[in-house]
């Protein structure tokens, strides 16, 4: 009897061991690290844009997994006007601790489950209040047993990232258009934080009282949010193009 406990419980752990999954940010192919954070300043954008975070998600383990999305928080929202669409199955109104789909997709050993999976918040343009939906990535066995390791994501709409803000007035950051170096003249240290437009933080530096020449040469040629945030809270917000 303890040699056959002993035999399940190897085979328990070795499938727990081995049922890994990726998820995939479609944008870049990057993989989504366990509590990413993606920032998002636009609500009912375009199919086509950043906001509409697609994804996929690949099994890496040595046999077949079956996958759910569990929705574990909601903040300054109901789960209404967000749209979920994962394994053929899309959903307008998601709920705290909702699983989706129903019944777990199959993903084989080796294969991607992503035809038309995204994220999108749908709630009205120019929407004031901050909105954030964290997700959880479970695997199942074929008994609909939570298996290996989740990963969690936060989908974040914060709509300040959209407006330009310059509360620190001694701040100047120029040119708007840039290659390589961006000056910057400030009369106290600030802290500056680069945002692509899906979010997420690219660059981070500090930045001292004076004239300064930031080097972006490591940036790629797009549109980039600098917020810059001083010792007393204060922040300044710009956008810049990288060329």
């Amino acid at each position: 009897m303890i040699k056959k406990l002993l035999l399940l419980t190897l085979i328990l752990t070795t499938y727990f061991s081995q049922a890994q999954f990726d998820v995939i940010h479609l944008s870049d192919n990057s993989i989504i690290t366990d509590g990413q954070n993606f920032n998002f300043a636009d609500s009912s954008c375009d199919y086509a844009d950043p906001c509409n975070l697609k994804f996929a998600v690949t099994n890496t383990s040595t046999q077949d997994i079956y996958v759910r999305i569990i929705v574990d928080g909601i903040v300054n929202n109901t789960g209404a006007n967000f749209q979920l669409c994962f394994a053929s199955i899309c959903l307008s109104n998601i709920s705290i601790n909702g699983a989706y789909p129903a019944t777990a997709a199959l993903i084989p050993v080796g294969t991607s489950n992503d035809v038309g999976n995204s994220m999108w918040n749908l709630n009205p343009p120019r929407t004031v209040t901050p909105m954030s939906w964290t997700f959880r990535f479970q695997a199942f066995d074929t008994s609909d047993n939570e298996v290996g390791t989740p990963k969690s994501m936060t989908y974040n709409y914060q709509p300040t990232l959209s407006s330009e803000v310059s509360e620190i007035s001694s701040l100047n950051v120029f040119p708007t258009k840039v290659q390589n170096e961006l000056n910057i003249s400030v009369d106290e240290n600030v802290s500056a934080t680069f945002y692509d437009l899906s979010g997420r933080v690219v660059k981070e530096i500090q930045v001292l009282s004076g004239n300064q020449k930031a080097d972006i040469s490591d940036l790629s040629a797009q549109i980039y949010v600098v917020r810059f945030k001083n010792s007393q809270g204060l922040k300044s917000i710009v956008k810049i193009v990288k060329e």
